[in-house]
C-alpha cells in the first residue's frame, strides 16, 4: 500500500479489506473503508413475493409482489428517496443484491467480484438500523468457465456462450451480459417458482425497464443521466394502470456529483455512482461543493479537468472504484478520516480514463529538484497561497515532469505518474501542509494538512 493511502486511523471498527481489486483490468491499490450501510432505502425487497425488507429509518416497508399480478412489481412509497444505487436489491439468500451493480471481473486475480448488501440489522452504538456491505469472491473451479464462491454464501457461476449465469442457493438464477460499458449487467432473475424478471438498457447500459412475465413494467426516466422518475405500469380489475413516482432534483444531485469542470454536471448516473455510507460526515454533495470542485479544476488541470476535493468522487468512477473514501464517524463518535481527507484528486474525465496537463499557481519561492522515485512527488512552498500564508503544496503522481510559466500558472506536467498510473486510472494526488515542510514524514501529514477548500475559499 503506497505511503499516502494509509490516511485512515486505526479506531476502524466495522470495515472490510479488498486487496488489489481490479475492475474491468483495472487494478485498485489495498484500501481499508468502513462497511457501515444506511437502511434508509426506499426500495429493498425480498425476492419471494411474501416476505418484507427490514424497514428504513421511517419505518415503512416495500418489498416486491412477484406472485400477485393485480399489483404493480414494486411497492413504491409516495415519495421516494436518493440512493436507488444500492436501493433497488432483489433478495439473494441472507443478502441483497442491488440491481443497479455490475458483475465486476478482476482480470489480474482471474476471479469475479459481487457486490451484496446485509440484511438490516439493529445497531445500538448508531441508533438505527445498518447494512452491511460484502464483496464476494467467485474463483475458478473445476475447468475453464466455472466459478464458485464457498463461506457466507454458495453460488455458482458460468460461463455460458457469451453470458454468465450465476446460480443461488434458493434456486433463483442470475443471468449478466456485457453491455457497450463493458461491464456486465444483470439482464434476467428466474426464481424456482418460474417466476422471470427481464431487465433492459439503453444504449449507454442505463437501466431503463424490468418487466415479468405477466406484463408489469418498472421503467426509469433519466435527467442529467441520473434517474428522475420511475414508472409502473400493471393490470388491476381488468384495467391497465400506469403511475409515476418522481425524485426530487435535489435528491438526485445529493448523490450524484460529476463533472466539475466548465460547467457543473449532476453525474454519469446510478449506475456508476458510489453509495454514501449513512455514517459519512458530509451525506450531500452540494452545488456550493461542486463549485469548489470547478473552482480547483481550473486552477490546478486543463480545459476538461475534473477536480475531487470535498470529499466525494465522480459519480462515473463508481464502476472502477465502487468505493466511498470521505470522512466517516466511528462508533465510538471519533473521526474516521479517508483518503480524500483533506486532500485532492485530480483527473482529465468524469471517468477517470482521461489525461490533463497540471499547473499550480505561481508565488513559490523553494520547490523540489525533480519527482520522488517513488510516488513521482513535487513539492512547492508558498508565502502566500490563495487565502492562506506558509503553506505547502505536494502534488502525487506527475507525469513528465517540467517547469514552465504560461498564462499566469505554472505548467508542471500531467497526471498520471507513478504510484498512481493505472492502465485505464489515470489522477494526481494533491495534499496541502501548514508550513515549509517539503514531503513530510507520513506520521506528521495528518495533523499538518490543510482542507483544499480552504485554501481558496471554503463553499460552505
Amino acid at each position: 500500500m503506497r505511503a499516502h493511502h494509509q490516511s485512515l486511523q486505526s479506531g476502524l471498527l466495522r470495515c472490510f479489506l479488498i486487496s488489489a481489486l481490479a475492475v474491468s483490468g483495472v487494478t485498485v491499490l489495498a484500501e481499508i473503508v468502513p462497511a457501515v450501510f444506511s437502511s434508509r432505502v426506499v426500495l429493498a425487497a425480498t425476492g419471494n413475493g411474501s416476505e418484507r425488507a427490514a424497514p428504513n429509518l421511517s419505518g415503512s416497508t416495500y418489498h416486491w409482489n412477484l406472485n400477485d399480478t393485480g399489483l404493480p412489481l414494486i411497492d413504491l412509497p409516495e415519495h421516494i428517496g436518493g440512493g436507488l444505487d444500492l436501493s433497488l436489491t432483489y433478495s439473494m439468500d441472507q443478502f441483497d443484491f442491488p440491481l443497479f451493480q455490475s458483475l465486476y471481473y478482476n482480470e489480474r486475480a482471474g476471479k469475479y467480484i459481487l457486490m451484496l448488501i446485509g440484511k438490516a440489522e439493529p445497531s445500538p452504538q448508531i441508533g438505527s438500523m445498518v447494512r452491511h456491505a460484502e464483496f464476494i469472491d467467485l474463483v475458478s473451479v473445476g475447468g475453464a468457465g466455472n466459478f464458485a464462491a464457498n463461506g457466507k454464501l454458495n453460488l455458482r457461476l458460468q460461463d455460458k456462450g457469451g453470458v454468465k449465469v450465476l446460480s443461488a442457493p434458493e434456486g433463483t438464477v442470475y443471468t449478466f451480459a456485457a453491455l457497450a460499458d463493458g461491464e456486465l449487467h444483470c439482464s434476467q432473475i428466474s426464481d424456482r417458482h418460474g417466476v422471470v424478471l427481464n431487465l433492459r438498457y439503453t444504449i449507454d447500459a442505463s437501466l431503463q425497464t424490468i418487466n415479468d412475465n405477466s406484463g408489469r413494467t418498472i421503467a426509469f426516466t433519466y435527467t442529467d443521466q441520473s434517474v428522475s422518475s420511475i414508472t409502473q405500469t400493471w393490470i388491476e380489475n381488468s384495467k391497465r394502470v400506469r403511475q409515476t413516482w418522481a425524485i426530487p432534483g435535489e435528491v438526485r444531485f445529493a448523490h450524484a456529483p460529476g463533472s466539475t469542470g466548465t460547467t457543473i454536471a449532476p453525474g454519469a448516473g446510478f449506475t456508476h455512482a458510489k453509495h454514501i455510507p449513512s455514517n459519512a460526515i458530509k451525506t450531500t454533495y452540494t452545488r456550493a461543493m461542486a463549485t469548489s470542485d470547478s473552482q480547483l479544476a481550473g486552477i490546478f488541470g486543463g480545459p476538461n479537468a475534473v477536480a475531487a476535493a470535498n470529499g466525494f468522487e465522480p459519480a462515473s468512477l463508481g464502476h472502477q472504484y465502487p468505493l466511498y473514501r470521505g470522512d466517516l464517524i466511528g462508533d465510538n463518535g471519533r473521526i474516521l478520516r479517508g483518503h480524500l481527507s483533506f486532500a485532492m484528486h485530480l483527473y482529465g474525465s468524469v471517468d477517470g480514463t482521461g489525461d490533463t496537463e497540471v499547473y499550480v499557481p505561481p508565488g513559490f519561492t523553494m520547490h523540489s529538484d525533480e519527482p520522488t522515485p517513488t510516488d513521482a512527488v513535487v513539492t512547492f512552498y508558498y508565502p502566500r497561497l490563495g487565502d492562506l500564508t506558509d503553506v505547502t503544496l505536494a502534488v502525487f503522481h506527475v507525469k513528465n515532469f517540467c517547469l514552465t510559466y504560461e498564462g499566469g500558472r505554472v505548467h508542471i506536467g500531467s497526471i498520471g505518474g507513478p504510484g498512481g498510473s493505472l492502465s485505464s486510472y489515470r489522477h494526481s494526488h494533491l495534499e496541502f501542509y501548514r508550513g515549509n515542510t517539503g514531503l513530510p514524514p507520513l506520521a506528521a501529514r495528518v495533523q499538518l494538512r490543510i482542507d483544499p477548500v480552504l485554501v481558496f475559499g471554503n463553499p460552505e
